[in-house]
């Protein structure tokens, strides 16, 4: 294993669940002589393997539950699995929670000072980085003050600068950079991008699809305390925001289907502007459906009208056009042969939507292949600067 390199092999991490829990002496010897306590096993990581380079920088994705943190603190050294092994080369920083590994009673600087020590820095070597830290975390005035004093931003400010200062060989960043303003975290996502140009190993949990897919060429996808998929970031968030889709949306419209198929879909790939399978595209990214279309007629099919229509997950229709429509050339199927669709948006509300495409002859009145509302997408909005901006806003004093 090299500097930066992470490996974990068969590593499962089990929990304890207490129940009837004492709370007094009394409690615990009347417990253990009936026989009331109760416990039980979670099992927060199944059995993950997973082997990480140098230089890589990976996101980690999942709902709630997945075991996204678990993995993190695995690594940090924070717990041991159950069984497997779970082993690191270089220094490791990490910001996990808010606070932890600084000591409210003490000030910012001797906080920097303590957790600086606990990494094997000297003294003398602290002493020359805490004035940077300060100026990137913007807490300069405030170093002096116990951190008992500081509020969520300033906390995070001040671990994601010291994170970044140390010169670590692996960076563990568990999603606190979500509770920064949005000045402060472009200036964390720059400098994040340049831990990953100097060759910085760097895992990345967040529920920021947009955050993980602009700054992770490589995406684990956990779930129930397992991976599910392991890849490149188009075809992982693709799958995982399809999953969440159907799981989280009591109201998503059913796909349907139907038609003679005398003209069918055979295949059907949805892709980005750079040739990638993707089912998520922000502004400005072209929407590629590339299609096999076969014939099982004795004859060429001339004319056949070619369309596509999006909708809201609920099934409300927002988009619906063909070629015929937009003065595009119709098709000619004779046995099979392949068609796209480049589809240009503008988006307005981002969020998750369903994609339908049909194939039809209006000519005869026929309906070939029609599917509806088969395909999940997710359009993404760029990061807008500033968010927000101020409509009005009035005092009253009775």
């Amino acid at each position: 294993m090299g500097k930066g390199s992470i490996r974990m092999d068969g590593v499962t991490l089990d929990y304890r669940l207490y129940h009837d829990r004492a709370v007094t002496l009394r409690e615990t010897m009347l417990n253990l002589f009936n026989r009331k306590s109760s416990t039980e096993h979670f099992r927060a990581l199944d059995n993950i393997t997973v082997h990480i380079d140098r230089g890589e920088t990976v996101g980690l994705v999942g709902a709630n539950g997945a075991g996204k943190s678990t993995m993190l603190k695995i690594l940090a050294g924070v717990y041991r699995p159950t069984s497997g092994t779970a082993c690191t080369e270089g220094r490791i920083a990490s910001l996990l929670d808010l606070g932890v590994g600084f000591h409210p009673d003490l000030t910012g600087e001797e906080n920097l000072m303590l957790n600086g020590a606990l990494l094997g820095l000297g003294r003398s070597d602290m002493k020359e980085l805490v004035p940077g830290i300060a100026g990137f975390a913007q807490l300069t005035r405030f170093m002096d003050t116990p951190v008992k004093y500081y509020s969520n931003g300033m906390f995070m400010r001040l671990g994601f600068s010291l994170a970044t200062a140390v010169d670590p060989d692996i960076l563990l960043i568990d999603e606190v950079l979500a509770v920064g303003d949005a000045q402060f975290q472009d200036k964390c996502y720059r400098r994040i991008w340049e831990f990953r140009e100097r060759g910085k190993t760097i895992i990345f949990v967040s529920h920021d699809m947009e955050a993980v897919s602009r700054l992770c060429r490589r995406v684990i996808w956990l779930s129930e305390g397992r991976v599910v998929k392991d890849g490149g970031p188009e075809e992982v968030l693709s799958g995982y925001l399809e999953s969440s889709q159907i799981r989280n949306s009591d109201t998503t419209a059913s796909p349907r289907e139907w038609g003679s198929r005398e003209v069918w879909f055979d295949a059907v790939t949805i892709r980005n502007g750079r040739g990638a399978p993707s089912r998520t595209f922000r502004r400005g990214e072209r929407m590629v459906v590339d299609t096999l279309i076969r014939s099982r007629l004795p004859h060429p099919v001339e004319g056949v009208i070619f369309g596509f229509s999006i909708h809201r997950s609920d099934g409300e229709s927002v988009i619906a056009t063909n070629n015929l429509e937009l003065n595009q050339p119709l098709l000619r199927i004779d046995g099979s042969g392949r068609a796209s669709i480049g589809i240009d948006l503008e988006i307005e509300e981002p969020g998750a939507y369903l994609l339908g495409i049909a194939l039809t002859d209006p000519t005869v009145s026929k309906d070939y292949h029609w599917r509806e509302c088969f395909y999940p997408v997710t359009l993404l909005e760029e990061r807008k600067e500033p968010p927000l901006r101020l409509a009005g806003a009035v005092w009253k004093q009775e």
